[in-house]
């Protein structure tokens, strides 16, 4: 039988398109839902059957070995020279899967047989022959996807293949019998064992190979920061995968685990998403959208490492404001600072609370609880002096670019950050005006703002594929989704 193995463009096609994407309705929320759309099915199919087509020329059939009355025959060597499918096609079945069509199927090839007559004086002959097959031909199957244990799973139901309009021409003979004798053998051997073999490659190409290339997907992608914030990772495990009548819908997990298991998750669940159109995923191959839920996560594992905090000191203030972050400076704001003439302050900004985060007018935008505590620095260590507390309003702007291994890659830059209102929240020295400690906050959010621009410049990277390249990338946010969409470009190499 023909062990051809259908495994190498449409399958990267399909796990890559599975792996990065999901819309829709979908039965269970996720922190991230993509679409495959008709587009990309179309693309891939189009890029990917050239290969497929190539990889069936090189695949062997066994040995037809019989008898007819007193003539033992056999038809040996048998090769596949050309074999084309004019009218490939992958299509979504609602709520079953994705139907494989393949019409026009034509083959030619070429054998050897000889023949030897069982009684004396036992006359023998051997030749050659071509043969062809065309017409109404067609395969046909159903790839049904699932997930099991955080994976996608595939299998192949109802795989089908006909083969039709057989013709041959034999060589080195002209004997009508050896004729029939070899057209019987194709007709009633070779050509069941083609359709059976076509039909076991279908089926071998989604039930193990592309199960195997599901089964090897990572489900996480650590989150390139610098220590110590290298401490987070993007998990993408499949919660489902629905057929629509236009695209495949895929939820994902999308949440920022810590890279230590033993550290609680983010113990809320992910939002609602709201349902997209085919005028978003209609167009493109992919379409990803995210809720707030990736982002909330990441901060909760910061958070609850304790690395939300940042000391600002007169070196981070001087270049850019001349500011002098002491003692005497606060004396207006707060007189009891005098018991320490010209001491040097710091300020540790941190926060209180977990931020609320929303996505609008393609920005990312949180709302942050945060607390400044002041402390006058002395010979025997800093003394604690004061808290501000106030709500940092912080606006980042969102693209997507390559990095420097030529991966896809979400940025973001936070753009304008302000604090108000504040208050005081306690005091070892008296009186606190926090109105007159403003600015030294503003100084002190413009300072930080390029060291948080400069943790977080590496990105997250989207979920990719080896060998498939996105192209066309878009993104946009809008009412708390960010919608990330793409086509992608294969260059097959045999």
């Amino acid at each position: 039988a023909m062990s051809a193995r259908l495994n190498s463009p449409m399958l990267c096609f399909l796990a890559a398109a599975i792996a990065a994407s999901s819309v829709g309705g979908a039965k269970v929320n996720g922190g991230a839902r993509g679409a495959v759309s008709q587009k990309f099915l179309d693309y891939a199919v189009g890029q990917a059957m050239p290969l497929i087509e190539q990889s069936l020329l090189h695949e062997k059939f066994d040995d037809i070995k019989g008898k007819s009355g007193h003539i033992d025959y056999s038809v040996t060597d048998i090769k596949v020279s050309k074999f084309k499918i004019s009218s490939p096609k992958l299509a979504f079945i609602k709520d079953k899967g994705l139907k494989i069509s393949l019409s026009g199927i034509s083959i030619a090839g070429s054998m050897h047989w000889k023949w030897k007559e069982t009684k004396w004086p036992h006359p023998s002959g051997s030749g050659t022959a071509d043969f062809s097959v065309g017409g109404s031909t067609h395969g046909t199957g159903l790839i049904q996807l699932a997930t099991a244990k955080g994976r996608p799973h595939a299998n192949l139901e109802d795989a089908d293949v006909s083969l039709d309009h057989f013709s041959i021409k034999i060589h080195h003979s002209a004997l009508s019998w050896l004729y029939d004798v070899i057209f019987d053998a194709f007709e009633h051997t070779i050509k069941k064992s083609m359709e059976k073999s076509i039909q076991d490659a279908m089926k071998d190409a989604i039930d193990d190979d592309l199960n195997k290339e599901f089964a090897t997907m990572p489900l996480s992608t650590p989150i390139p920061f610098e220590a110590p914030f290298d401490v987070a990772e993007l998990r993408y495990d499949f919660l489902d995968i629905e057929t629509k009548d236009d695209h495949i819908a895929v939820t994902i997990r999308g949440s920022v685990n810590d890279t230590d298991a033993k550290r609680p998750s983010y113990p809320s669940p992910p939002p609602h998403l709201p349902a997209s159109n085919a005028s978003i995923y209609g167009h493109h191959h992919l379409t990803m959208q995210l809720s707030t839920y990736s982002l909330d996560s990441a901060m909760y594992v910061f958070y609850n490492r304790g690395l939300l905090s940042y000391e600002v000191t007169q070196k981070d203030l001087d270049s850019k404001t001349g500011f002098l972050l002491n003692t005497d400076t606060f004396l207006l704001a707060a007189p009891g600072l005098k018991q320490w003439p010209d001491h040097n302050m710091t300020i540790v900004a941190s926060i209180a609370q977990l931020p609320k985060t929303s996505f609008e007018a393609d920005q990312i935008l949180a709302n942050i609880p945060a607390m400044y505590a002041f402390y006058v620095v002395t010979d025997s260590g800093k003394v604690p002096v004061f808290n501000i507390t106030g709500p940092i309003a912080a606006a980042a702007s969102v693209s997507v670019s390559l990095d420097k291994a030529g991966e896809q890659t979400i940025h973001a830059s936070i753009t304008n950050a302000t604090c108000t209102p504040l208050v005081v929240n306690s005091t070892a020295v008296g009186p606190v005006h926090f109105d007159l400690v403003s600015q030294v906050i503003e100084y002190s959010l413009d300072a930080m703002v390029p060291i948080v621009n400069y943790l977080i410049a590496e990105g997250v990277p989207l979920p990719g594929y080896q060998g498939v390249e996105a192209t066309k990338t878009g993104i946009s946010a809008a009412d708390d989704v960010l919608t990330v969409v793409s086509d992608v470009k294969y260059a097959p190499s045999l």
